[in-house]
Order: C-alpha cells, then sequence, then structure tokens
C-alpha cells in the first residue's frame, strides 16, 4: 500500500475516534504526497475544526473545493466551519451548495437544520431536519440533532430519549451524555448533570456541547450563574426575534414605570431606585457571563488534572 494511502487511513480511524490532533500530521504527510487530492485537503479542514483551528481548518476547506468543486461533502464541511466562526449567511449558502449536489446526502439537511436552530429560524429548522431524518434516522447525529432542537423547546422527555437513543447505538458518543445530562438538569438532578458534562469532556475537551452542559449545571448550583441561566433560557425559547422585542419591552415598562412615578406622586426617590435596579439588572446580566466563562475556565482546569481525564 502507497505511504499515501496509508496515511489517510490512519488519519480517517484518529478522526473516527474524534482524535483531530493525531490526525493532523499524517494527513499533512499525505498532502505532500499528494497536494492536488481534495480527500486530504477535507481531511485536514476536519481535523483542525475539531482542534478550533478555524482558520487553518476554512483554509484547507476551501482548497478542498478547489479541488474537487462538485464535492458536497466539501461545502458542508465549510458550512459548519463558518458556522463556528458566527458567518451565519455565508454557512447557509455553503450547506445550500453542498444540498443543491447532493440532496439525498443527509449531512447537509443536518448541518443546515442546526445552522436555522442557531439562527432562531425554527420552523425551516424543523423542515430540514425532518428531510435528515427521512434520509438517515438511525444516525447518531441527526438524533442528536433532533434532542438538541427538543432541548431548546423544554421538551426534556424527547431530549432524555435522544440521548439514549444515541448512547445504544454509539455508547462512546459525547451527545448521548450531553443530551442525557441536559434531560436530568431539567429534572433538578444537578450534580448527575454536571457528571455527565464531566464524562463527555473527558472524551472529548472541546466539545462545545459538553462545555454548555458544564456551564448550565454549574451555574444552576450556584446562585449568581443560577439567575443568569435561567434568564438566557428564556431567552433561547424565545428565539431570536421574540427575545428582541422582549428585552426592548423591558426597557419599555421600566421609562414607563419611571414616568409614572411622577404623575402618582411617589416619593422622588422611587425614580432613583428604579434606575438602580434597572442598571443592576443590565450590569448583572453583562458581568454574570464573564463569571460564569470564568467557572467554566477553573472546573476544565480542574478537571484536566486528574490523571483519567
Amino acid at each position: 500500500m502507497r505511504p499515501y494511502d496509508l496515511a489517510i487511513r490512519h488519519a480517517q480511524a484518529l478522526l473516527a475516534a474524534g482524535n483531530g490532533a493525531g490526525a493532523i500530521e499524517p494527513l499533512r504527510d499525505a498532502l505532500t504526497a499528494a497536494p492536488a487530492e481534495a480527500l486530504p485537503h477535507l481531511l485536514l479542514a476536519r481535523a483542525l475544526r475539531l482542534e478550533r483551528r478555524l482558520a487553518g481548518a476554512r483554509y484547507e476547506a476551501e482548497r478542498a473545493i478547489e479541488a474537487n468543486p462538485l464535492w458536497a461533502l466539501a461545502h458542508v464541511e465549510l458550512a459548519q466551519i463558518l458556522l463556528l466562526q458566527q458567518h451565519g449567511k455565508a454557512a447557509l449558502v455553503a450547506v445550500d451548495k453542498a444540498i443543491a449536489l447532493d440532496p439525498d446526502d443527509a449531512h447537509g439537511h443536518l448541518v443546515r437544520a442546526k445552522l436555522l436552530r442557531i439562527q432562531g429560524r425554527r420552523a425551516d429548522a424543523q423542515l430540514s431536519l425532518a428531510a435528515a431524518l427521512a434520509l438517515e434516522p438511525a444516525a447518531p447525529d441527526v438524533i442528536a440533532e433532533k434532542g438538541y432542537a427538543a432541548l431548546e423547546q423544554n421538551q426534556s422527555d424527547i431530549v432524555d430519549e435522544a440521548g439514549r437513543a444515541i448512547l445504544s447505538l454509539s455508547p462512546s458518543n459525547t451527545d448521548g451524555l450531553i443530551l442525557i445530562g441536559h434531560a436530568q438538569l431539567a429534572r433538578g438532578e444537578t450534580d448527575e448533570a454536571l457528571r455527565l458534562a464531566l464524562a463527555a469532556l473527558a472524551r472529548s475537551p472541546t466539545d462545545v456541547d459538553a462545555l454548555h452542559l458544564l456551564a448550565s449545571a454549574k451555574m444552576r448550583k450556584n446562585p449568581i450563574g443560577g439567575l443568569w441561566w435561567r434568564w438566557n433560557r428564556l431567552l433561547v425559547r424565545l428565539g431570536q426575534a421574540r427575545a428582541i422585542f422582549f428585552v426592548v419591552g423591558l426597557w419599555v415598562i421600566y421609562r414607563w414605570l419611571v414616568l409614572a412615578s411622577h404623575d402618582w406622586g411617589l416619593p422622588p426617590v422611587t425614580e432613583a431606585v428604579l434606575t438602580a435596579l434597572y442598571f443592576a439588572f443590565v450590569i448583572y446580566t453583562i458581568s454574570a457571563s464573564v463569571i460564569v466563562s470564568r467557572m467554566i475556565e477553573k472546573e476544565v482546569a480542574r478537571v484536566r488534572l486528574n490523571p483519567n481525564f
């Protein structure tokens, strides 16, 4: 077997195990042997994405598309990277291109569903998820997206069901642990949710969804974080558009109360108290995210000191 083929097989095995860092070196060897091939560029993009080295990942995905412009999988990979870079419009263009090239590939519909869900376009996201489920109903990543969509709707039974279905198909899949953890958190089982988050991070230390579960569990156990967690969960459930109207509505109510306090003949100190409460709320909303981020960093650092991590 050629060194190129050996390097590709080695890298694919490492990627299948979630080891993006280990796959980088054999993929560079493969690119040295065949720099014009699209496959090593695509696999290297995936490895770098797993390691959150997004600038390099995007470069490699674009090189894969240059080498094979009609390869739908390369456009899907680019869409996932752009999504992580928070380039939502560009990511949607990339995934729509992938679906146009291969409408029977469930992965493209799946990435589109996730992208639309994050953008708050739930109805469109459900249509894309339905297409992915129709094509690959037993795929763990498709079931996972179903679970994450249910999580935003506070449907903890569906979330738990999705997590357990994933683990039955793939016991090492972190999405299964994360979804069950969120279901446990919704039931008030904070310690169990924390345990599952740490178990997921032990398998995949850079998993954003595992870190989100860890943050949620830590916040629920903390008086400051608990209030911030509930507030942000409310905004997520409302969706992006309604959340904006809700926040603006709070400001309108605050201003109305300030003006009404004069008409009601309340003491002059009332306006000062209302203003202080409103700005305390704003400062808390902004600063709590920093506090929570430090809580997460501290927890992850503590876990990584564990020799079994």
